[in-house]
This record gives C-alpha cells, sequence and structure tokens, in this order.
C-alpha cells in the first residue's frame, strides 16, 4: 500500500461512515479498484481507520459525551439530574447498542463472506427505497404532528436493529439506515441524526477491538506507522467535516439525493454483476 492509497481508503472511511452511502461498500469497491486484498496488514489498516473516524464523533460531540458521562454517573450515585436531556439519552443509547453488539458477535462473519457486486448492488438499491419510503412517512407524519424530540427506548430498539442490519449487509449505509428509521418514529432529522452518530460510536470502536481480535488470529507484519498514520489523519479529519455537514444538511434537506445516488450506483453494480 502506497502513502497515497493510505489517504485515499482514510478519506473513503472517513466520508462514507458517516454520509448515508455505505463505508463498507464503497471500502470494497475502492480496495477492489486498487487491487488490495483483506490480509492481515488491512487488518491492522482497518483499526486506524475505525479509531479516526471514532476520534472525528468524539471531536464533535465532546460537549454531548462530557454531558452524558458525568449523568451516568450521577445516575449510578443516585443523585438528581443536572443535564437531564442528557440523562434521558443515557437508556436509549445503551438500549440501542444491543443489536449491533449482538450481531457483530454472532452474525456478521456469516454475512461477510458473501459480499460480492450482485450483494451490494442489491442492498443499495434496497436502501435507496428505504430512505424514500422513511421520508414520505416522516414528511406526512410531520404534516399531521409535531415531530419528536426525545428518542424513547422504543425508538432506540428500532434504530438499534437499524444499525445491527446496516452493520451485517454492504450496501445498506449505518448512518443512513439509522436517520431513516428514526424519521419512521417520527423524529426529526437533526435529533435522528444525533442519535445516529451518538449511537455508532460504541459501534465503531467495537468493530475496531473486533478487527484487534481477529489480527490476533493472524499475526503477521502490520502496515509501516507512517501509512497507519497517514490513514488514521485521513479518515479523522474528512470524518469531521462530514459530520458537520451532514448535521447541517439534514437541518433543513433530506435523505432523498443520497437515495438517488444508491439507487443509480447499485443498479449499475447489478448490471456489472449480471456481465462479469
Amino acid at each position: 500500500m502506497s502513502p497515497w492509497q493510505a489517504i485515499l481508503l482514510g478519506a473513503v472511511q472517513g466520508l462514507t461512515e458517516f454520509v448515508p452511502v455505505s463505508s463498507t461498500a464503497h471500502l470494497y469497491l475502492v480496495q477492489s479498484a486498487l487491487g488490495l486484498g483483506n490480509d492481515a496488514a488491512n487488518l491492522s489498516f482497518d483499526i486506524v481507520l475505525h479509531l479516526g473516524t471514532a476520534l472525528a464523533l468524539v471531536v464533535v460531540y465532546a460537549r454531548d459525551l462530557a454531558g452524558i458521562l458525568a449523568e451516568a454517573g450521577r445516575w449510578i450515585a443516585r443523585r438528581p439530574a443536572r443535564l437531564p436531556e442528557d440523562r434521558a439519552l443515557i437508556v436509549p443509547l445503551a438500549l440501542g447498542t444491543v443489536p449491533g453488539v449482538l450481531a457483530g458477535l454472532f452474525l456478521l462473519k456469516r454475512f461477510e463472506e458473501h459480499r460480492t457486486l450482485l450483494v451490494v448492488g442489491i442492498s443499495m438499491l434496497t436502501a435507496c427505497v428505504y430512505f424514500f419510503v422513511a421520508e414520505a412517512v416522516g414528511d406526512r407524519r410531520a404534516a399531521r404532528e409535531r415531530e419528536r424530540d426525545r428518542v424513547t427506548a422504543g425508538d432506540s430498539l428500532w434504530v438499534g436493529l437499524a444499525q445491527a442490519a446496516a452493520g451485517m449487509m454492504a450496501g445498506f449505509s449505518r448512518s443512513g439506515f439509522t436517520i431513516a428509521t428514526g424519521r419512521l418514529r417520527g423524529l426529526s432529522r437533526e435529533r435522528a441524526a444525533r442519535f445516529s452518530f451518538l449511537l455508532a460510536l460504541p459501534i465503531i470502536l467495537g468493530a475496531g477491538a473486533k478487527t484487534l481480535l481477529d489480527l490476533r488470529h493472524r499475526p503477521e507484519p502490520a502496515l509501516p506507522a507512517r501509512l497507519l498514520a497517514l490513514g488514521f489523519l485521513s479518515a479523522a479529519v474528512v470524518g469531521f467535516v462530514a459530520v458537520r455537514f451532514l448535521l447541517a444538511y439534514l437541518r433543513r434537506r433530506s435523505l432523498r439525493p443520497f437515495a438517488m445516488y444508491l439507487g443509480v450506483l447499485g443498479a449499475v453494480l447489478v448490471a456489472a454483476a449480471a456481465v462479469l
């Protein structure tokens, strides 16, 4: 792997981890185009990419995370809340993380073995339809009733299930599926995006830990530290910009443009798989 490839892959991870177009699918496509296989060296690179995107989330949501952690400590100590909004997120975040953890432990390996151009293309087409349906339902609910800002336990379980499904299927954007599911549940786009990104942090860190365990079972030399650092910095910087962009974008706009992109790319991949 060359330095420019490390920077490119880090940028792809940082951008597509948060912009709803599927990071797994785009990394798969870019790595295939570059002729890079999923060997042990690339496993070590995957770890630093996950850490880079996790750092981006920590920087963007530093105040929120500090408040949630402080309220968790006060809750355990049975002390009254100073930040009720942050305390109200503790249970939903915990519940929403469970489906993704279970899927990663027991199902992910089976699905990873079946990633092909056809599967990625069909997944993208499915995501396209899901985004359009979610936006249509969300718009109709917003016309009849006020969109909710408070995340309930039911919301968290459904969003967590969406995150688990997206983690297993390349082409099912994690951020897109979780935000769209929040819209289906009646959350505003901005609130759905905030919850989606906060919920992503433990899953991203968990994915990095899982990759580290996979690397321990295949102990081969890691990539040079310079390449790992380039990938990490690229993923962190681009990820930070992507999160800030999407949060600003969703205040006034919908997921429909991303749905159209996934529909076009998915159709191209399905057609390519039929020809190859």
